[in-house]
């Protein structure tokens, strides 16, 4: 089979090999302390989730989009520490490690992409269900039941991981004399399509599915906020009349916890929307400029941006905590309680 090895000479470009060998050791730190934190945090969601109950389907669609988010900041904390390996490697010369770091970096990239990629179908998932049972509460709010949303977890979970089979399927390793550090070692192969293969993948995910996912967000975004303030405007009146909510259920207006949880599923899209504008900004940079990729004129400017789009897409995943900490009392109470006070909490 024809292949291309990474390990190819540098073009000049606008960025400096030296300069782009401090930009990524940068980077690489931010997105490993970006990575920490959402992997402490997603960690404290997942076990508050299971102590609050599992018994409605916008509880459990917020867990797996937490499991979601969990791996992929998993796998920035591998792909940053990676980086800085292969920073090190450059920078000092050191020629005595067994495999080469750019191996665990393109890997690890991808099986971010992976994560990431469920992560946008759960949001938008969690956007549309939002959206459907605050404008028709009748008609759709038992709908999204605990199994259905377990069905629409596992079918998000098998299309992410499907769609990046063909990537894989054209990269792998080789023990051969490697170039860079002069001596035999495990280096990164890739097939002579695996290039097009992926901006085919890429296309797909982050151009139609990318821009199709954010235009739904979006409406589903104005609608709820919409129906959110008449909600709003109703119960202020209703309970200045009656001194209660009671009138809430009755007319089909959202209750006061009801409208914490539309706020919340709002937040969190509206997170997700403005760190994914400079993916789509980047991928369609990439089909624009020609000299825009791995060995061509701006080979270090493309590693690094790709770097910095990464970074913004792991500080959606790890930003979840204070949505949730301010959104939902039941969670707040819960979130920082050991497991010998879970069931006094659950029990008041």
């Amino acid at each position: 089979m024809n292949s291309t090895f990474l390990d190819i000479p540098k073009p000049k470009g606008l960025i400096s090999d030296a300069d782009a060998a401090t930009m990524e050791y940068a980077l690489a730190y931010i997105m490993l302390t970006v990575s920490l934190v959402g992997v402490i945090s997603n960690i404290i969601i997942i076990r508050t989730f299971i102590a609050m109950g599992l018994g409605d389907g916008v509880t459990v669609s917020l867990l797996g989009l937490s499991i979601s988010d969990l791996g992929f900041t998993i796998m920035g904390c591998v792909l940053s520490s990676s980086n800085m390996i292969a920073s090190y490697e450059a920078k000092y010369g050191i020629k005595n490690l067994p495999v080469q770091p750019r191996v665990f970096t393109v890997f690890t990239a991808n099986v971010c992409l992976i994560f990431y990629e469920a992560t946008c179908m759960i949001t938008t998932f969690l956007a549309v269900a939002r959206c459907m049972c605050v404008a028709m509460p009748f008609r759709f709010k038992n709908f999204f039941t605990r199994s259905r949303c377990i069905a629409a977890l596992v079918v998000f979970a098998c299309l992410s991981v499907a769609s990046y089979v063909p990537v894989f399927s054209q990269m792998g390793t080789r023990y051969q004399n490697d170039a860079r550090v002069n001596r035999t070692r495990t280096v990164l192969w890739m097939s002579s399509i695996r290039s097009d293969v992926k901006d085919t993948v890429s296309t797909i995910h982050f151009v139609v599915f990318g821009m199709v996912a954010s235009l739904i967000i979006f409406v589903c975004v104005l609608i709820m906020a919409k129906y959110l303030r008449e909600s709003v405007k109703f119960r202020n009146v209703s309970t200045a009349k009656t001194g209660n909510d009671e009138n809430d259920k009755s007319s089909g207006k959202l209750s006061g916890k009801e409208l914490q949880a539309v706020r919340q599923v709002m937040v969190i899209c509206i997170i997700y929307t403005v760190c994914l504008i400079p993916t789509l900004l980047y991928t369609f940079y990439r089909y624009m400029e020609d000299d825009f990729g791995v060995g061509k004129r701006l080979q270090n400017l493309y590693y690094n941006t790709s770097r910095l789009k990464v970074i913004l897409n792991l500080t959606n995943s790890a930003t979840t905590f204070p949505v949730y900490y301010f959104f939902n009392s039941k969670f707040r109470s819960l979130c920082f309680a050991c497991s010998g006070n879970v069931k006094k909490v659950n029990d008041k």
